[in-house]
């Protein structure tokens, strides 16, 4: 093992040209696939936060629904249905409202989440100030992103001629890419009437029924409950948003194609490699070499080169962020930047297996002029 790592030491350092352009390359793809997994992350938590970031493991819908917040109607009536059902340990109302309102710097979009704090559906991610109390009306809590529209606690935002007073932060809570404020089911109801006067007078009327259920509880027992109505998983519940489990698909099948780029990048540059050097590998084999040495050697370099690439592409990517506009709906994540580094190596690994075999077909006498 140490000669091959030897080997391969000098002849990166004789080759820095050629190595250069490799992990320039590299590290191009690696930054080309962090970019695209950062928009990809950008979009599914942008979009599914509100879903992922409270108490409830389970949402109930109307059958009609399709599992989106904002299509399904039920009924208040419907919580105690479900908090009496098999499996479910509490249950909570859930009202959604996607709209526009105001806060000190003007106009703002946001979703208006009507619960009943403490219950299911609660958000777990409060980083300073406080929630609503349950039944407290007028007041509520923001998703961080708001901040960037100049709302902080104490900050009143008005949706319609409703006020709400903001008494807490919480974040990763925004829902359809629009961030959220989280009140009570009252207060929402108000804010639902001023802006949708078509549904005056439906004072019993939510939009879903969040559920924290058993381990293992059987969710179409427990929509039997109600009936005309369909739970989901939270998980289920948030790939159910319109556009959410296309884009994440989409844009999982462009990084992992380009991360197959990666390898043949690697293979092609090994197998140039080998072709040139086959007078060099011919001469260590006459003095001996095993070709499994000769083998490790040319792995090393490509391993050498797949981590520099990550580690170049990681930092350009994350610079590159620094200079993204807040509107661009993007989240470098270290999980992201961890699986696509561990893959990118992989693939580099894997395009030098193809050069292995050309390794093992140089004969010794190559080295004296004989043919490959």
């Amino acid at each position: 093992m140490s000669t091959a790592l030897m080997l391969a030491t000098a002849e990166i350092r004789r080759g820095r040209a050629r190595f250069s352009a490799v992990v320039s390359a590299l590290s191009l793809i690696v930054f080309l696939v962090l970019v695209l997994g950062a928009l990809a992350d950008g979009l599914f938590f942008g979009a599914t936060g509100a879903v992922r970031s409270t108490t409830a493991t389970a949402y109930a819908f109307s059958a009609e629904a399709e599992g989106s917040l904002v299509r399904s109607r039920l009924d208040t009536k419907d919580v105690a249905a479900f908090a009496q059902a098999p499996g479910v340990e509490s249950a909570g109302p859930v009202g959604v409202l996607l709209t526009g309102g105001t806060g000190p710097q003007g106009d703002i979009d946001l979703s208006v989440f009507g619960i009943e704090m403490g219950s299911a559906g609660t958000p777990t991610t409060l980083v300073a100030g406080r929630l609503p109390q349950p039944g407290e009306n007028g007041v509520a809590a923001a998703d961080q992103q708001l901040q960037q529209s100049g709302i902080e606690i104490g900050s009143i935002v008005a949706v319609g001629e409703v006020q709400a007073e903001i008494v807490g932060i919480v974040t990763d809570t925004a829902y359809q890419l629009q961030p959220t404020i989280w009140t009570s089911v009252d207060t929402w109801r108000a804010m639902r009437d001023a802006v949708r006067p078509e549904l005056i007078g439906q004072v019993t009327a939510i939009n879903s029924v969040a559920l924290v259920t058993e381990p293992g509880a059987d969710l179409t027992q427990i929509a039997a409950s109600v009936a005309d109505t369909t739970v989901l998983t939270a998980e289920a519940t948030g790939l159910a948003i319109p556009g959410v489990e296309q884009q994440n698909a989409t844009l999982t099948s462009i990084i992992y194609t380009t991360l197959a780029v990666s390898a043949l990048v690697v293979a092609l540059f090994f197998a140039l490699l080998v072709l040139e050097k086959r007078e060099l590998f011919a001469a260590l084999k006459a003095l001996g070499t095993p070709t499994s040495r000769l083998g490790v050697s040319v792995i090393i370099q490509a391993v050498v080169s797949s981590v520099l690439g990550v580690i170049i592409g990681a930092v350009v990517s994350r610079l590159f962020g620094l200079i993204i506009p807040a509107s661009v709906p993007t989240l470098f994540r270290t999980e992201t930047l961890i699986t696509i580094g561990i893959f990118t190596v992989i693939a580099g690994f894997v395009g030098a297996l193809f050069s292995l075999r050309r390794i093992a077909r140089i004969d010794p006498a190559t080295a004296i002029g004989g043919a490959l």
